[in-house]
This record gives C-alpha cells, structure tokens and sequence, in this order.
C-alpha cells in the first residue's frame, strides 16, 4: 500500500488493489508492487512506461493473483577529505532485481494467503567504493549507506504470507529481513530518501541480514491505529556467500524484536507515528565472528513524528549494548536523530528533508587483536527526493559528518550524493 507521504494533494494511483491495512514499511516487497505503476506529480508526466504494460500488470493479477515489479537504483558519493588510509574518495554502487508475489488463496478475503519473492544484484560500478562499505573504511565515518552492498543476484526474500483477518493480523515465514517490517519510518527508504543509516537502515539496531525467521504484524483493537509487530531472524544469514541456506537456522542465534506504535491517519492522508521497538541479538558464528565486533546484547528505539500540513517533524533515540550485528556494523551504542521534511514542494511529488544526528559508539571496540578508540560523531543530511517521470526518482542530497568517529585527523567531511530509481 502507497506511504500517505506519496498521495497528498495527488489523484490516487492505478495500480492493484490496496490492502486494507499496509503490513510492512518503505523497501518492504508489498510497498514496492504497490507503488511500480506510474505516478502522478512527476516534472515530466509524458515521460512514463507505455499503458499497455501497466494493464498486463493489472491483467495478471485479475487473473492468476500474481504482482511483478523490476527496479534498478544507483547511488553515487564523493568526497575530498578521506581518512588516512583510504582507497576511494567516491563510491558508486548498483541494485536491481525482480520482485513478485503471487496469492494463491483466498484473495481479498479472511485467510489470504500470498507467496513472495524478491530477486536482487547489488554492486560497485568501476574503480569505485561499495557505499556499504566507504563510510568506515574510506571516511572513518560509523554510519554509511549499508544497503548498497556487495553480492551476486541473489534470492533475498522467499517467504509466505498468511492472513487469519485480513484486516486484523498476519504472519510471514521464510526468507527475510527484519528491517522491512520492524523499525516503521516514512523516510527511511535508502534507495530514495535519507542516504545516511541513521535515518535509513539504522544499523544501530544490530539487524541480520536476510535469513530464515518469521514475523507477524497485528492491530489488536478493530478499527485502531494501533499495532505490533513482531520478528525473529537468523543471526547467520548471508545471500552473497552462503545463498538460500537455511542450514544456521538450527545453531540458536537469533534476532528478537518487537515494535508497539501507533499511525493517527487524518483526512487528506496526513498522519503522525510513533512507536517503540526493543530488541536483542545473540553472536553470530559466521561473517568473521572473531575479526569484527560480535556481542550479544539489547536495547530499545523510540521513534516518533508529526505532521502539520505540508510539515514533518520527526525524531528518535536509540540504546543498544550489542556489537557487531548479523551485518557486523553495529558500532553505535547511543543515536539520537532530528530534523524535518516539506512533503511534495513546488506541487511535485517527494519531499524535501533534513536532519541531525549523533552517535557515541561503543567502548573499546575490537577489531580483531585491534582496538578502536572512537570519538562521539556528529552529522546532518539533506536531501530533495523528486519524481522527475512518473517511474523514476531522482534525489540529490548532501551529507556533513563532524568528528567522525574512526578519523581523529579530520575533524569535518563533506559528501554530497546522487540517487536514482527506476521502477515499473
């Protein structure tokens, strides 16, 4: 189902039916098929994929309940100052993939039930950096863009989707990540709006990547706004090297999370949120165990935000006592984040944003036998995320990182950057 964020002031797009209530957040498999037709509020209207492949979509639907999105996005940084033995001053890095789900019971009724699939390839272009990778390694920084990573097309979700009331709870099963379910944000979408992982796929959380778990989202009070979610991954899961193998389920490391929140939707799709995430992650035995940070620990997020009009205050605190993560990168033990977003300016769909945000990371971080001696970094974004064409986004944006964490010999660093989405 659409974000509210995308259809103010627009006519509501031709696309599938929409659900009556969303399960997941922005990157989750059902956001992106709802969202792969054209859309309106876009600089150049004319510019959209030809019609009759927008009625073949809705005509496999209608008839086999199957939904199919492509995307392709890339992201390009650079930077002028680098930490001391840095190898790229820019990074570049694609993704594109294939996503689908196909109902096969019950559609649109009490016990729907849906199998989804996401197929993704996610690269560096030329001598660049991997922008995973080009925060803490090339800038010293403890935040970077984690999902523009590095690994082969690879199946990434493989899970099944199970409504008992269609409006009132579902539950998923098989491969996935938790970061699509758990950890509700409107602009956290990496691949079109905020850039750096405080705002995006905040890593402070110490998430796994994709792997065998399960999830469920329930709105216990009919005709409420307010939900739970809750998930429970792999620790150990790794599409790049490993593939679909569900072998490490069995070792017993898992991450737990559960989320209380709450959308109040008002009449025109504006919408305030807030909620509450805890969370706890075991060790993980693969992904260098014993060469990067691994700590089991926990900790809670609270998140919130508020719109007046076209005006989005946002903000969030985050604990957390684990090191390391299923991604390995979880270096933050407090993370504060503030700022405010103008939604569709100058009557073109997206929105323009900014934020702060601030980061003390662990104690004594270990690199192997190496231990890190970090220091509290500082930071902000902006950005303006535009629908140039109806199936494509554009968003340049800038990012300032003050005392980064890793580079004691750098005391500012400037990063301005470009993104880009395709999808149909």
């Amino acid at each position: 189902m659409p974000s509210p964020v995308l259809q103010q002031d627009f006519p509501e797009q031709e696309g599938y039916p929409e659900e009556e209530r969303p399960v997941g957040v922005p990157g989750d498999a059902e956001e992106d098929l709802d969202d792969s037709f054209p859309q309106e509020g876009s600089v150049f209207p004319r510019l959209g994929m030809p019609e009759a492949w927008t009625e073949r979509k809705k005509d496999l639907y209608d008839r086999f309940g199957l939904k199919l999105e492509f995307s392709y996005q890339m992201l390009y940084q650079h930077t002028l100052e680098t930490a001391p033995l840095a190898n790229f001053d820019t990074a570049l890095g694609q993704w594109w993939g294939v996503t689908s789900k196909w109902t096969l019971f019950n559609r649109g009724q009490d016990f729907e039930g849906s199998l989804v699939v996401t197929d993704h390839d996610r690269n560096s272009i030329g001598s660049n950096a991997v922008p995973a990778q080009f925060g803490a390694a090339d800038l010293g920084s403890s935040w970077s863009n984690f999902e523009f990573t590095e690994w082969d097309f690879s199946v990434e979700d493989l899970y099944w989707e199970q409504w008992l009331e269609q409006d009132r709870f579902v539950f998923r099963i098989g491969n996935q990540i938790p970061t699509t379910i758990y950890n509700s944000f409107r602009f956290k979408d990496g691949r079109t709006s905020f850039t750096s992982s405080p705002f995006a796929f905040h890593e402070s959380i110490p998430y796994p990547t994709y792997g065998l778990g399960g999830a469920f989202k329930w709105w216990p009070i009919r005709d409420s706004e307010l939900y739970v979610v809750g998930t429970l991954n792999d620790m150990n899961g790794d599409p790049n090297q490993q593939g679909l193998d569900w072998s490490t389920f069995g070792r017993g490391e898992y991450f737990y999370g559960l989320e209380f929140g709450s959308n109040r939707i008002r009449e025109g799709g504006e919408f305030d949120h807030v909620h509450l995430d805890v969370f706890y992650a075991n060790k993980r035995s693969t992904r260098s165990p014993d060469v990067l940070p691994n700590k089991a620990g926990g900790g809670f997020k609270l998140q919130g935000s508020k719109q007046w009009g076209r005006l989005v205050g946002f903000g969030s605190y985050t604990f957390n006592t684990a090191e390391g993560g299923g991604i390995s990168v979880s270096f933050g033990r407090h993370t504060a984040t503030a700022g405010a977003a103008i939604v569709n300016p100058f009557r073109i769909q997206g929105e323009a944003a900014f934020g702060l945000m601030w980061m003390q990371t662990h104690p004594n971080l270990k690199l192997g036998d190496i231990v890190l001696d970090a220091q509290d970094q500082y930071g902000l974004e902006a950005y303006w995320k535009i629908l140039l064409t109806p199936n494509f986004w554009v968003t340049p944006g800038f990012q300032a990182i003050f005392d980064p964490a890793f580079n004691p010999t750098e005391d500012y660093i400037a990063v301005p950057h470009i993104k880009f989405r395709f999808f149909n």
